[in-house]
């Protein structure tokens, strides 16, 4: 069940993270240690690109990477009290988001957790979506190393390339409460006070340099995991909303999330589904006053898995409807992938995967559109 966790690129961090952070003695102050992963990898591609400006030339085989180094360290006071840092650097020069995620967090057995900075929220942690082979989909590999040419179409923070509440909410500073888990079931809650982009200082000012037009936003999730005689459940629920502040556009942001996942034997299946609403309002694109935030997407997969060896199949469709402030619309945002992949595991951290994958995406407001297929291979190292 712990590998329902592992679907995107933030939650791998998390689940190294866990694996690494011991508990110091009582006496001991806290120390900080690294954890972290990288993944690098060879993409060959066929792509049909029409793009509405600049040059539809491209590579058909490329190099992709995707690392992260982490600072991290914990350490257990006599009170029982856990107290635990994660600083998250990335490995490759990103002017628009170097240090990732940044937080602090208090825990115990019997309370839960308290996590205080740069996180994602509590429905995005609590979330379950589809199993994978090796190469994920839901905010997933192909999307993170960009293994094709993506259309003008918003992906991460709309429901088009994920059902993980996001939604402008990119790691912004927040108050964080997930409680421990009683008969099968856990639930969080998360405030955020602006909608801004991971390790920033977190202005007070509800328009500022990095944040998305929305403030005093608040998250939510529920998860429920339980053991049938061997089948394994996963169940998840979200939901998330904002105030909107950018320029004319004032409808207000909500979002809502399901997932579920199943396990026998060696085989998992599951689903994921995430829904955007926000009028015609704006959605971090002020100057243009539109939204992207009206979308909807979902994901289904099953995959199988023995020794050190798995496989798996996923799609998924992500559909937008991006309303222009005084007219109808300005037309659908449109991304399908599909992808069937699999994993060797080499040795502890150290995975080589591999997968064919097929897209097809458009923007029909500015004609621009992206279909083709291709595989990826790589390798990915958690440390």
């Amino acid at each position: 069940m712990k590998k329902l966790l592992y679907g995107t690129t933030a939650l791998a961090t998390m689940g190294i993270v866990a694996g690494m952070a011991t508990d110091a003695s009582a006496a001991e102050k806290l120390k900080l240690g690294l954890g972290g992963y990288m993944q690098q990898w060879v993409v060959f591609s066929n792509q049909n690109i029409n793009l509405p400006a600049g040059s539809n030339n491209y590579n058909a085989v490329d190099q992709k990477h995707n690392s992260e180094v982490c600072f991290i360290g914990e350490t257990t006071l006599d009170n029982g009290l856990t107290f635990g840092v994660n600083v998250q650097l990335e490995a490759n020069t990103d002017t628009g988001d170097q240090i990732d995620e940044s937080y602090m967090y208090v825990s115990s057995p019997s309370m839960g957790r308290l996590i205080l900075g740069d996180e994602n929220n509590a429905g995005y942690l609590l979330h379950v979506t589809a199993p994978d082979g090796g190469v994920s989909l839901d905010s997933g590999d192909l999307l993170n190393i960009e293994a094709f040419v993506i259309p003008t179409v918003s992906t991460f923070d709309t429901a088009v390339g994920t059902t993980y509440l996001r939604f402008y909410d990119n790691d912004s500073g927040k108050i964080t409460y997930i409680t421990p888990r009683f008969a099968g079931f856990q639930l969080g809650g998360s405030y955020i006070p602006n909608f801004e982009g991971g390790g920033d200082d977190n202005s007070s000012l509800r328009a500022c340099g990095r944040c998305n037009g929305f403030y005093d936003g608040w998250a939510g999730g529920a998860n429920y995991t339980a053991d049938f005689g061997g089948f394994g459940l996963q169940l998840s629920a979200g939901a998330m909303t904002a105030k909107a502040n950018a320029g004319p556009n004032t409808d207000n942001l909500f979002a809502w999330s399901l997932g579920g996942q199943g396990s026998i034997a060696g085989f998992s299946a599951g689903f994921g589904f995430a829904k955007g609403e926000q009028g015609r309002g704006g959605s971090g694109s002020a100057a243009a006053g539109t939204s992207q935030i009206n979308s909807t997407g979902w994901t289904v997969g099953a995959a199988y898995e023995i020794g050190p060896y798995k496989v798996g199949v996923d799609y998924m469709r992500g559909v937008g409807n991006p309303n222009t402030v005084g007219a109808d619309t300005s037309g659908n945002q449109r991304l399908d992938q599909a992808v069937l992949s699999g994993t060797y595991t080499l040795g502890p951290g150290i995975r080589l995967v591999g997968g064919v994958f097929w897209f097809n995406g458009e923007s029909e407001g500015n004609t621009s559109e992206n279909d083709g297929y291709g595989f990826a291979t790589g390798f990915k190292l958690g440390f």
